[in-house]
């Protein structure tokens, strides 16, 4: 149960600001303001959690327990900027950057961040989003650990620096694992073949990865040192000189995994 809601203002409307307010709304706290800097965002996702939206800095609360920027990294500084003059505890949450890019724009600041590739189409129950947090002093980082174990199973407290790494893993786990998807059905359909057909084995390729792990798991020409169906295979992908290239290295690197 809840023992008592913090007021949050989100900053932002977009995939993370969206699953991150509808979990906190629903875990009883209260959403006293969604801004964007586009009002049609803002209104969107407002009118589905019921509370305030605005694009106007002004109407912003200024009494809000915690103020979440999610926003694009490369603009996350320059949002902040025009929200000096408001208190509370300030969090990004982006998994790239350092906490202390707050350290001149707030007193009191941290980090928010949902280790989960997040689209506001689909939805996740907080069970399923593992959220990594930091804070500016001892005190803010129990306000925010309590704030997320009011919503997420797993809340850990990690570093700028081992948040930063563990971001990268990411982006190999599922921005490239999906880039890799995308590839593979781009090949099929350029042949007119119903890309639906390789659904099966990457069922089964990250059901095998959970239940073996990525070395029991290995299979293939390269981890066969099997260069003749390499060689085929790159042959075929000429057209395709970027594709060659990553077939090409990541083959080499798996081939080097056997050492």
């Amino acid at each position: 149960m809840l023992l008592k809601a913090s007021n949050i203002v989100m900053i932002g409307a977009g995939n993370v600001s969206t699953h991150i307010s509808r979990h906190f709304h629903l875990a009883g706290h209260q959403i006293s303001c969604i801004y964007s800097r586009t009002d049609i965002g803002a209104q969107q996702l407002a009118a589905e959690l019921g509370v305030p939206g605005t694009s106007v800095i002004e109407d912003v609360p200024v009494d809000a327990d915690f103020y979440i920027l999610c926003v694009p990294d490369r603009v996350v500084l320059e949002v902040a900027e025009k929200f000096r003059h408001i208190s509370g505890i300030w969090l990004h949450t982006s998994g790239a950057l350092s906490m202390n890019l707050f350290q001149d724009a707030f007193k009191q600041y941290g980090v928010l961040y949902p280790l989960q590739t997040l689209s506001r189409s689909r939805p996740l129950e907080p069970s399923q989003v593992p959220c990594l947090v930091e804070g500016s002093s001892p005190q803010v980082l129990a306000s925010v650990m309590k704030l997320a174990l009011s919503v997420y199973r797993t809340v850990e407290e990690v570093s700028s620096e081992k948040r930063l790494v563990i971001h990268t893993a990411a982006v190999f786990a599922n921005n490239f694992s999906n880039h890799m998807v995308h590839i593979a059905k781009e090949l099929i359909s350029e042949q007119n073949i119903d890309p639906q057909m390789i659904e099966p084995i990457l069922k089964e390729t990250f059901e095998k990865i959970m239940a073996l792990g990525t070395v029991e798991g290995r299979t293939g020409p390269a981890i066969r040192g099997d260069q003749e169906t390499m060689n085929k295979h790159i042959e075929l992908l000429k057209d395709h000189p970027e594709w060659e290239k990553l077939y090409t290295f990541i083959s080499r690197d798996i081939e080097r995994s056997r050492e």
